[in-house]
């Protein structure tokens, strides 16, 4: 076949030749120009392929983080929410009025999100937020305890009250009967009598409540202005226990802050507070004694 081909090519006159080499010259670089075109088109295409992965790759990984994030800002935020409801709950103490069961009816109701911090949050930040948590359950059970002697006094001042009120009324009462009496010229000793002994009686016990009522109330005066600067002072050590969880929680979200500047702040902050707390005691204090 080759020698055919070959005899074939020599038969040709020179110009068919040359002519028939240039062609397949002509056809050899067309063809190699297309190979090459194509493998230039092909390793684009695998580039593109490439870097289009790592494109994917890199998005995934971005919206990973972002979803992440989101997340971690919306439980935080949350338990920001129940942190604060925690030091309300101890500001509410030593209001007297508020019923045991509404007392941390807020805090009750947010303290959940403390618990999702375990799920996501990093070591310092879950440590610094279980301090916090620990010392918040331990005071709400010691202050508890305080409180329900002081509730009780404030209920026997209110049923005081009541009475005052009742055996107050009977005293007017008689008085006013002892008026119809004198206008009527009524001179029956025994309705005098009855209306007299009655009056007395209602008097006195008219004193001897109000001196009761005096007596405790100065008694929960005392009591209460002690009661509360141990809840004030309370809430107060708990906020120490803060700034850890705050350092930790912005770390992890990525939020600059200068925590020795903000240290200085907060510090100055509580001691301004304080300062002010200290002095409307001693006033309450002052306002007992005498």
């Amino acid at each position: 076949m080759t020698d055919a081909i070959q005899q074939f090519f020599a038969a040709l006159p020179s110009t068919s030749q040359a002519a028939l080499i240039a062609s397949t010259v002509t056809l050899v670089g067309a063809v190699t120009a297309s190979f090459i075109a194509l493998m230039g088109v092909w390793l684009t295409h695998r580039g593109n392929e490439r870097r289009f992965a790592r494109q994917l790759e890199h998005d995934r990984e971005q919206k990973r983080i972002e979803r992440e994030m989101d997340l971690r800002r919306k439980i935080y935020l949350e338990a920001a929410e129940a942190v604060v409801a925690g030091l309300g709950l101890l500001s509410r103490y030593p209001d007297l009025e508020i019923e045991k069961k509404d007392l941390g009816s807020d805090f009750f109701e947010k303290r959940n999100a403390l618990s999702k911090v375990h799920l996501i949050g990093k070591e310092s930040t879950v440590r610094a937020l279980l301090s916090f948590n620990q010392e918040l359950s331990s005071a709400v059970l010691r202050l508890s305890l305080r409180r329900n002697p002081l509730a009780e006094m404030r209920s026997g001042v209110l049923i005081l009250d009541e009475q005052i009120q009742k055996f107050g009324a009977e005293r007017d009462r008689m008085v006013e009967i002892m008026k119809h009496l004198n206008f009527d010229g009524n001179i029956e000793e025994h309705r005098w009598t009855f209306a007299n002994e009655t009056f007395e009686f209602e008097r006195k016990r008219v004193e001897a409540a109000m001196a009761e009522r005096k007596a405790l109330l100065k008694k929960l005066h005392t009591e209460w202005v002690s009661f509360a600067q141990e809840c004030f002072d309370t809430a107060t050590s708990l906020s120490l226990l803060l700034p850890p969880a705050i350092k930790a929680v912005r770390e992890e979200l990525n939020l600059p802050l200068d925590y020795a500047a903000y240290m200085r702040e907060f510090e100055r902050a509580v001691e301004r507070d304080h300062d002010e707390l200290s002095r409307y005691f001693s006033a309450l204090q002052d306002g007992n004694s005498d």
